[in-house]
């Protein structure tokens, strides 16, 4: 009897103990479950589908945002412009070429001077806190659009054979480095130019009476073929909405155009150069809380479903951003923005700015 009495105990304390351990590991398991589900809460989703109730409003779009971003995010100022290296800019673009004219503009409170230079062979140099660049030939590329948004499609689909577009990106990079910038600050993206489809633009221009007939080159070869290569910067692995995309409704598009970073690399090498825009940030120790995404997503819904017409609107596109802006006293501030692109009947595109951090929206002019 003592035995069984023994052996009674001894099994109850085995089990006691196990059930011990194993409700210890299940909190244990609960507590990292429960933070795994909170951190993934706070992150934003990877993509947005809805419709309104009334169906006038149609979200259909990627979030495009930095890898695990959340809703806490570093407070970031600007502290000015980072300027280009002039002295390398003229050894760069000027050195040894005959000037046929120079104009100069003195330096207004807070900006540096700016040089023009015009070369023979019709080269240019523009020198202020950036830099513009453009070969005899980039006349020929920028006559035609070869930036401009509406074209690039048509550009993706063909091919040249110089250099890849790896190999120039890598030259753009090696020269904006010696201006003085840091290519690891800027996101590049590029697509190729053909002579065929640069020769066809130019028939269509003249045709259309956007461009005179003498403006047209005098042939197009191989020779001209070329990338044109633009990059955004970015701060932190964030975007940058620029100050000259605040200026008008218009100048608010993402795209290649308005990138603050533009060049077009031929067979020839650089045949055009501009870069504007760039700002030294820094990074502060207090954080910005963003609100969530359904959260912005419904001040849009509601501003379009206010619009009494029988108009249907998509949201296409949504991209974080920081937002940097002249205030009223010519002041920099920046401020993290989503940038909405949005269609109208399937046709007119639209963009609208939500401050990520209050969900009020943002006009421009």
């Amino acid at each position: 009897m003592k035995k069984m009495k023994w052996f009674c105990c001894l099994a109850f304390c085995i089990c006691a103990m196990f059930t011990g351990c194993g409700k210890h590991i299940a909190d244990s398991d609960k507590g990292e479950g429960t933070a795994a589900m909170a951190e993934a809460a706070d992150r934003f989703p990877e993509k947005y589908e809805k419709t309104s109730d009334s169906g006038k409003v149609k979200f259909h779009c990627q979030l495009e945002i930095p890898q695990n971003m959340t809703q806490a995010i570093p407070a970031v100022s600007a502290e000015g412009l980072y300027c280009c290296d002039r002295e390398k800019a003229w050894a760069l673009f000027g050195e040894g070429k005959e000037v046929m004219e120079k104009h100069e503009i003195p330096a207004e409170e807070g900006r540096e001077p700016s040089d023009y230079y015009l070369f023979a062979d019709d080269e240019n140099l523009g020198i202020d806190e950036g830099i513009s660049y453009g070969s005899g030939n980039s006349q020929y590329y920028l006559n035609i659009g070869v930036q401009d948004p509406d074209n690039q499609a048509k550009f993706a689909q063909d091919e040249v054979s110089f250099k890849s577009s790896g190999e120039c990106i890598a030259e753009i990079k090696s020269t904006i480095e010696e201006l003085g910038y840091h290519s690891e600050d800027f996101l590049f993206g590029c697509y190729p130019l053909s002579f065929q489809t640069m020769r066809e633009l130019e028939e269509e221009s003249i045709q259309d009476s956007y461009l005179k007939e003498e403006q047209r080159k005098e042939s197009w070869s191989q020779e001209d073929d070329a990338y044109f290569i633009y990059a955004y910067q970015q701060n932190e692995g964030i975007p940058v909405f620029h100050e000259q995309m605040s200026i008008a409704k218009s100048m608010a598009f993402d795209t290649p155009d308005n990138a603050p970073l533009q060049a077009i690399y031929s067979a020839r090498g650089i045949e055009y150069l501009t870069i504007n825009s760039v700002y030294k940030f820094h990074n502060g120790e207090d954080l910005v809380s963003l609100k969530p995404f359904e959260d912005i997503a419904a001040v849009l819904e509601e501003k379009f479903e206010n619009i009494l017409d029988d108009a249907s609107y998509e949201v296409t596109r949504a991209k974080f951003y920081e937002r940097v802006y002249l205030n009223e006293a010519q002041k920099y501030e920046t401020e993290p923005v989503w940038y909405f692109e949005v269609t109208e009947n399937g046709a007119g595109k639209s963009v609208v700015l939500i401050n990520a951090e209050t969900g009020k929206e943002i006009f421009l002019p």
